[in-house]
Formats: C-alpha cells, sequence, structure tokens
C-alpha cells in the first residue's frame, strides 16, 4: 500500500469529508472518552469505511466475541461476513481473556508477538485501556508504542481506543502524546435531546480541510449519522 490518504468514504455518508477526505497514511489514531461515548461505534465505521474502499484491517476486541461483533455490525448495517471469509478482515477477540481475569498479565507482548496481525493496511485495538489496565509489565507500554511507531512509518493506520474511567492520567498522557492524531468523545445535552459529539484535539499531517468537532447520532441499520448542526 503506497497511499497517502486511505479512504473511508460510504455512500450518502458525511464523515470521510469531515475528516479531511480520510485517514493519512502513518497515523496513529487515539479515540478516547467516557464509557458510551461511542468509541466502540466510532472505529466500527471507520473499519467498514476502510474495507469497503479496498483496505484490509485487524481488529482486535476487548468485548466482543466473533459471533457477538458480526452481529453488532450488522446491526448498524454493516456486514463484514464478506470480508471474513475473503481474509481482507482479521477479528481477533480477547474477550475469553479478558473475562473475570483480576490478575495481571502480559498482554501487549503478545500483541506485537503475533506478526500477522500487523500484515493488514488497518490496526484496530478496542479497546487498547482494557488491555493497558491488566498488563503487568511496566516497560510492556514503551515497548508497544515504540512498535505502533514502527509499523505506522510503514504507511499503516493504526487506531486505538481508550476509556479515561479505565486508566489513569499519566498513562492517558502518554498515549495521547504517542497519538497523531486524537479524538475526544462525549456526550453532551443539544437541543434538548444527547447528543454524541467527536472533538478532533490534534490531526498531525491532514491532508483536507477537516471539521474540529463532529456531532453525530446512531441509527440501526443505517450505523453512524453525522448530525449538519454543530455541538459545542
Amino acid at each position: 500500500m503506497v497511499e497517502e490518504l486511505l479512504k473511508i468514504e460510504l455512500k450518502g455518508d458525511e464523515l470521510h469529508r469531515r475528516l479531511g477526505g480520510g485517514i493519512p497514511a502513518g497515523t496513529i489514531m487515539l479515540v478516547e472518552g467516557d464509557r458510551g461515548s461511542g468509541k466502540s461505534i466510532f472505529v466500527q465505521r471507520l473499519l467498514y469505511g476502510f474495507l469497503m474502499n479496498g483496505y484490509t484491517a485487524s481488529y482486535i476486541s476487548s468485548q466482543y466475541t466473533t459471533v457477538e461483533y458480526i452481529k453488532q455490525m450488522e446491526s448498524l448495517g454493516y456486514g463484514i461476513i464478506p470480508f471474513l471469509i475473503r481474509k481482507k478482515l482479521i477479528f481477533v477477540s480477547l474477550y475469553p481473556l479478558l473475562s473475570g481475569v483480576s490478575e495481571k498479565r502480559k498482554f501487549l507482548s503478545r500483541l506485537f508477538g503475533e506478526p500477522r496481525l500487523w500484515e493488514p493496511d488497518v490496526m484496530i485495538i478496542d479497546s487498547f485501556s482494557s488491555l493497558l489496565s491488566r498488563e503487568q509489565d511496566p516497560s510492556a507500554v514503551r515497548d508497544f508504542l515504540l512498535y505502533v511507531k514502527k509499523m505506522a512509518s510503514l504507511d499503516k493506520v493504526i487506531i486505538l481506543t481508550a476509556n479515561t474511567e479505565e486508566i489513569d492520567r499519566d498513562s492517558l498522557f502518554v498515549l495521547e502524546e504517542a497519538s497523531t492524531m486524537l479524538i475526544r468523545l462525549s456526550v453532551k445535552v443539544f437541543g434538548g435531546d444527547l447528543k454524541n459529539s467527536a472533538t478532533i484535539v490534534k490531526y498531525n499531517n491532514a491532508k483536507g480541510v477537516f471539521q474540529k468537532i463532529i456531532p453525530f447520532r446512531v441509527e440501526p441499520k443505517v450505523g453512524l449519522i453525522v448530525e449538519i448542526a454543530a455541538v459545542v
């Protein structure tokens, strides 16, 4: 893959334009927010956009089993079965490992010890904070982020999600500093309703004009829909 900008365009969907026409190759994106702010939905929309535009991806989930993830994506109108069959998408569930595990383990070193997960154009870890909160090796985070930077230098896009309620401020700061694109999600009251909002805090190497605040909603079988009005 030798492209300056990875497209995420879907028919009738404004997100690609609001993000400057796509995601720059070599991006390390951190999507952060409290529980319920829409982090998983946001990266699921990004994933489907990448796949529909011909890119390959791997998706590491701490929340879903494979069957649950397929059903979740189908509920949004983002059918991924054809991509799984054609091996355009590698899905790995860490839920069986993380569920009920209270002791800390070496999860991060196992991740960058699996080269096949890093071969696709896009790598998504949802959620990275779940792994971080269970990691027993203090040096593992530094080593992992160095590896992520190495992979990004090969023009791959790496996306991490972080629940700000799961990790301490210092760890979150390290992730924010390592990222080249930081998106902070929140839920706000707008027009008497609760609205999801994505704020682009940092966007290095943007290739086009982007919208700093992107309000959105989620509808069954339609997926993520960008709102016209701004949420401030």
